[in-house]
């Protein structure tokens, strides 16, 4: 029997992306957690990323690798949907948030080399985003043009000279995997957008690691900044306005995070909810007690929740106002009630929930990061009145 697709996938497909995640999960992850690490022996994580380039969950502009068209965010995204990588994403997190943040930063800035669909004059395998400056990333004004004070005009500038561009700039919070081959910039070109590939290994690039971070520690954080460096006029990516690669940039973000936080809740859930079973208190397996079965019926509830809310954008547009306000609305939902699962779940455990033996202090820090990251509440509460203010399309 022909089952119906599914955002231009069928049911097998999406059995065949969550067999892949899973198995992922359990043959490449499972095994950083042996031994006492809050996070995981860290030291293994570049064969972790090796393993997912060679397996094609990692998405690259390198068309001679696997995941170029079918990993998280690949090339087949507009073709398929967001709902394959949702569920990569998903899955993953469940073990470590943080790897899955390492990824899904990955697919999203070889997303936007791929759906520009321009000859690119040289193919990097790995690729870190740069459009954040300063604490928030752009709001609508600036958005709508990089020169808007909204509250702050985009200092990042390129500036062309004959066959070539110069960039100046600084971008904060450039998440990604170590060994980056290029950076995926969104600067100010006149008051325009545009969207440059900029060489990692170029001179004039000044790159600091933000340091200690309370979560999310697999993935790479960055400051980097650009002081006079010299890209050759075909890097240029965007056709004249990048614009839509900005809305892109944001909206593919903000659903992929919302994606992970619901795996670090599910992944809190099944640990809890295995803890309870095994756990006895006064003579009775602690799943057993009314105030653990309502922690838990609380968080499986606000996981329905969450899961329905991320699934329903599965045929949004990522290159409108109107699919950015969505992605929007759902991390900011999605986030915080997955914060509030994973809390519920910690507390089953009760003092033991904080100590790193149980792993539910690391999904606490990693949610709490990820609710914050590429735009706090704030932020994401301003943009969604600004934008249905403007009632821009």
């Amino acid at each position: 029997m022909e089952r119906e697709p599914v955002s231009g996938i069928c049911a097998e497909d999406i059995v065949h992306y969550q067999d892949l995640a899973r198995q992922f999960a359990k043959k490449a992850l499972l095994p950083i957690f042996q031994g006492e690490y809050s996070d995981g022996n860290l030291s293994l994580l570049p064969e972790i990323l090796k393993t997912a380039f060679e397996t094609g969950i990692a998405a690259t502009p390198d068309e001679s690798l696997a995941g170029c068209e079918y990993g998280i965010w690949g090339g087949a995204t507009d073709e398929q949907g967001i709902m394959p990588s949702l569920l990569l994403l998903s899955i993953i997190a469940e073990t470590c948030g943080g790897v899955a943040m390492c990824l899904h930063a990955q697919g999203v800035a070889s997303n936007l080399l791929l759906a520009a669909k321009r000859k690119l004059p040289f193919t990097p395998v790995r690729v870190g985003l740069g459009l954040q400056e300063e604490f928030c990333p752009p709001f609508l004004g600036t958005i709508i043009s990089p020169v808007q004070d909204a509250p702050a005009r985009i200092t990042t500038t390129a500036v062309q000279k004959g066959n070539h561009y110069i960039i100046n700039g600084s971008k904060s919070f450039v998440y990604s995997m170590n060994g980056i081959d290029a950076y995926v910039v969104l600067a100010r070109v006149n008051d325009q957008w545009g969207c440059f590939l900029v060489d990692a290994n170029e001179k004039g690039i000044e790159r600091i690691d933000v340091g200690a971070r309370t979560g999310l520690r697999a993935c790479l954080v960055e400051q980097v900044t650009f002081n006079h460096v010299e890209i050759p006029q075909e890097a240029r990516v965007d056709d004249g306005d990048a614009r839509e690669m900005v809305i892109r940039a944001l909206g593919l973000n903000w659903t992929g995070m919302a994606a992970i936080g619901l795996g670090i809740a599910k992944g809190a859930s099944a640990a809890a909810i295995k803890y309870s079973a095994e756990r006895y208190q006064g003579g009775t397996q602690i799943e057993e007690h009314p105030a653990v079965k309502m922690l838990i019926a609380g968080a499986e509830a606000s996981i329905a929740a969450a899961e329905a809310t991320l699934f329903s954008l599965q045929e949004g547009s990522f290159t409108s106002f109107k699919g950015l306000k969505k992605a929007a609305s759902a991390k900011l939902i999605i986030m915080d009630i997955c914060s509030r699962a994973v809390t519920d779940c910690l507390q089953t455990f009760g003092g033991y929930g904080y100590m790193e033996d149980f792993g539910m202090e690391k999904r606490l820090r990693d949610v709490t990061v990820l609710k914050s990251a590429f735009g706090s509440t704030t932020y994401l509460k301003q943009l969604i009145f600004d934008i249905e203010k403007e009632g821009a399309r």
